[in-house]
């Protein structure tokens, strides 16, 4: 320690300088302050060190968490999370006939899209399960009316085996040239 009137260097903990005995002011350690702890943080700087960790987290956990709806094919090794309309078969023709599908889902739709090739005719469209029959309904031409027309069957159903049943009256001689498309919800 440096004396501050004679310049003398005394040793450290002197508490007057040896050459001309001046008070020396003995340096104080630093006081340590209640609000750190060992290492030198602050309490406030840990508060805020361990909400940034817990948004941290939060956010991760949020980014990572499995939300996205996931379509399966039979290829797949994993499993669905969201089912949607498959469609399964098609069928076309210009007569009475019975097609038979499979239904996987607890849902299924059919599309019937007909144009009659003569006048004044009418098509039944009848969907049968292994109770019987399902649903179904009629489209009518009246009156020289060519024009196509559509309809829509949806069923809540169970997974099985189903037909549909396509009749055309036979007199007069009709035919009706009609498209068929099959959906399944799974």
């Amino acid at each position: 320690m440096i004396c501050p009137k004679c310049r003398h260097e005394n040793q450290d903990d002197a508490a007057i300088c040896e050459f001309c005995g001046e008070t020396l002011k003995v340096k104080q350690p630093p006081k340590k302050s209640d609000s750190k702890d060992d290492d030198g943080f602050s309490i406030e700087n840990l508060k805020l060190i361990f909400i940034g960790i817990i948004i941290l987290f939060i956010v991760t956990v949020a980014l990572l968490w499995p939300n996205t709806p996931v379509n399966v094919n039979s290829t797949d090794s994993f499993l669905s999370t969201q089912a949607s309309w498959n469609q399964i078969a098609v069928y076309n023709g210009t007569s009475d006939d019975v097609m038979s599908f499979q239904i996987k889902g607890k849902k299924m739709k059919v599309y019937l899209t007909a144009q009659p090739l003569s006048p004044e005719t009418s098509l039944k469209c009848q969907i049968y399960g292994s109770s019987g029959a399902t649903s179904g309904d009629d489209l009518t031409w009246n009156g020289g009316d060519t024009s196509p027309k559509t309809m829509s069957l949806q069923h809540q159903t169970s997974p099985g085996n189903y037909m549909v049943n396509i009749d055309i009256p036979d007199f007069p001689a009709n035919q009706v040239q009609w498209t068929v498309q099959v959906f399944d919800y799974y």
